[in-house]
């Protein structure tokens, strides 16, 4: 048996359909978004773990879950605050920008992954993501999403 032959596909101008290409600008904002969620969830998350009268067990995890979502409330504060000032998304190195889907799952990125893979073993092991400064005080010791 021969399979039936196949229509050819039409591109979205034929179908009438067109899709605007998504600036930069609007993925950034998009990615605000995501951020600010995750920001909401770690903070959340942290207030559970402080609460009074909490089972003391597992305390160990649950000194690494609270030590990781205050490092994650660090690195997204910080996203969040380059965010606002204009000046996140571009690699410090070459001054390319750093694809979104890259800043998606490293907020605190600075350097693209061209960059990120080039550097020094000190900047490997933090994913080219680390720190901004000056840390705040309060719940994580970071500032929230303006």
């Amino acid at each position: 048996m021969t399979a039936a032959p196949r229509a050819p596909r039409r591109s979205r101008e034929e179908n009438g359909t067109r899709s605007r290409p998504v600036s930069r600008q609007g993925e950034l904002d998009v990615l605000r978004m995501v951020l600010e969620e995750q920001y909401a969830r770690h903070h959340t998350q942290l207030a559970l773990l402080a609460r009074p009268g909490r089972p003391a067990a597992g305390t160990d995890t649950a000194a690494a879950v609270t030590a990781a979502s205050r490092r994650a409330l660090d690195d997204l504060a910080c996203a969040l605050r380059h965010l606002d000032q204009g000046r996140y998304g571009t690699c410090r190195r070459c001054r390319t920008d750093i694809p979104i889907a890259y800043l998606a799952h490293r907020p605190a990125a600075r350097f693209c992954p061209r960059c990120d893979a080039a550097s020094t073993p000190a900047v490997e092991s933090g994913g080219g993501a680390r720190r901004c400064e000056p840390r705040l005080p309060g719940v994580g010791k970071t500032a929230g999403p303006a």
